[in-house]
């Protein structure tokens, strides 16, 4: 029988996430010599103006938004706590499409209404959806079943919970009402995860035919902790933990004999490697998404303490955790937090061929974990074309009760993102905390901290005709029924 250590492990969670509870004047960590340093300013509310829409309530933790082929009319909301909303877009009527919270762990990593960042993650539809009824999921869910990757945690040691991937059919395609069999499901993947978070999780097809999947370092601090081999997860071949898989669910060829390993990854003809990797080194590659247009595959990569990005991912890339946090050098520093650093001599000599990010921003200045959003192609608002909009979770970060309500929406404002010139310029959105206001859904009890109140910001959505819509909720956990769906719209006037 296993030992039990998750006791042992939420408590070091709770001592090193309450370290992360900041106001700007706070250090963060306590020893961060960098703390008065600003890597990457942002001008508060600088850019443009936008208005909001009320699409959807009634939700809990709204993460992703994603349209199915054949549905321009409706999105499928993944719901942290389980559920799968289909949502009218024109109406707001939601209807529970599919429900997996039975097979999830439970929520709130030290009890009911607390922080999680496990649970219902990802969705994506087979681009033959509208013919086969094919979906994916992404869930956490309870150890259950041999891992399909050699697990990263000693002998003796419990995993904190198991990232699985599986595939659903619907019963009746383009029919929310119908709802899914669940007597079809097919598990993909299990993956052994050390802690509770860096789940990443946001799964999507990509213009290829191919699934792609984002998993975080394993969860823990600076990549070192228990099941993160010594010297990290992220910049290891060997296991498949902080990187970005791609998979064939068409084909049968992987180990487990339930998905196949395209002939083209680049990793897929060396020997002792995971054949799945498309691009590595990530600590939690949260949200992402391809651009309709170009194709591209762009990542919202959430920092430790210093540094939010925002990275363009190519096919072998190291894009360089737990070596470097955004253009940064990265110090791990032992038992102490790590810190980031634009003195690299303090730490060990870098990998070649490190990717920097094309954006990048101050966790403690700034705002706690970027979320990945998408390049605008609606017609709604003009100025937003091909500007790739995207958020953050919150201002302000207190474990694990809030306040979190303090989550902004940003954008990138030069409109390409590969020119291979210098780091781009992140503007924040004006109008985001009043339009909050006007829709009742900041708290007026809770005075402003610092900042003025908007909600978390927990996903991005973006529908057929390439319109972008916000998720989130008042508290950043998964409890209540306070999640909304908004869709930014052009100003009043």
């Amino acid at each position: 029988m296993k030992t039990p250590v998750r006791p042992l492990i939420i408590g070091a969670i709770v001592a090193v996430v309450a370290s992360l509870v900041t106001a700007p004047a706070a250090a963060h960590p306590p020893t961060n010599p960098y703390d008065s340093t600003i890597f990457a300013p942002i001008r508060d509310e600088a850019g443009f103006k936008i208005g909001l829409e009320s699409v959807a309530d009634g939700l809990t933790a709204p993460l992703r938004g994603v349209t199915a082929p054949g549905e321009p009319h409706r999105m499928y909301v993944v719901d942290q706590v389980g559920k799968l909303w289909a949502v009218d877009l024109a109406t707001g009527a939601k209807t529970v499409f599919l429900d997996v919270s039975s097979r999830l762990v439970v929520l709130g990593v030290v009890g009911p209404g607390s922080f999680d960042e496990r649970g219902f993650l990802g969705l994506a539809f087979h681009p033959d959806y509208r013919s086969n009824g094919k979906l994916y999921t992404y869930t956490s869910e309870p150890n259950s079943g041999p891992p399909t990757f050699t697990t990263t945690l000693p002998a003796g040691v419990a995993a904190d919970h198991q990232n699985v991937v599986a595939e659903w059919t619907a019963n009746r395609p383009g029919d929310p009402a119908a709802g899914v069999n669940p007597a079809s499901r097919r598990e993909l993947m299990r993956i052994d995860w050390p802690q509770f978070n860096h789940d990443a999780g946001d799964i999507a097809f990509g213009p290829d035919g191919k699934l792609y999947i984002p998993t975080g370092d394993g969860g823990g601090a600076d990549d070192t902790d228990v099941g993160h081999s010594g010297d990290g997860n992220a910049q290891r071949l060997t296991v498949p933990l902080g990187k970005i898989l791609r998979v064939d669910v068409d084909a049968r060829n992987s180990a487990n004999g339930q998905y196949g390993i395209p002939s083209d990854n680049p990793f897929s003809a060396i020997p002792g490697t995971v054949k799945e990797i498309w691009a590595y080194g990530f600590r939690n590659p949260f949200r992402m998404s391809f651009d309709t247009v170009t194709g591209i595959l762009i990542v919202g990569e959430v920092g430790q303490n210093d540094i939010e990005e925002v990275d363009v991912i190519v096919k072998g890339g190291n894009y360089g955790w737990n070596r470097k946090e955004g253009t940064l050098c990265f110090d791990p520093r032992g038992a102490g937090p790590g810190v980031a650093t634009d003195d690299c001599s303090t730490v060990p000599p870098l990998p070649a061929g490190l990717i920097d990010p094309v954006a990048q921003y101050d966790t403690h200045h700034e705002g706690h974990s970027v979320i990945g959003g998408f390049v605008y192609h609606g017609d709604a608002i003009r100025f937003l074309q091909d500007r790739y909009v995207f958020g953050e979770w919150s201002r302000l970060f207190a474990f694990p009760a809030g306040p979190d309500n303090y989550g902004r929406l940003l954008y990138i404002q030069q409109r390409n993102l590969t020119d291979g010139r210098s780091l781009k310029k992140i503007e924040e959105f004006r109008n985001f905390a009043r339009e909050a206001a006007r829709l009742g859904l900041t708290n007026p009890a809770q005075p402003p901290a610092f900042f003025q109140q908007t909600l978390s910001v927990l996903g991005l959505g973006q529908d057929a005709r390439g319109e972008v819509y916000v998720l989130g909720n008042r508290t950043g956990r998964p409890f209540g029924t306070g999640g909304v769906m908004l869709k930014i719209v052009p100003p009043e006037g």
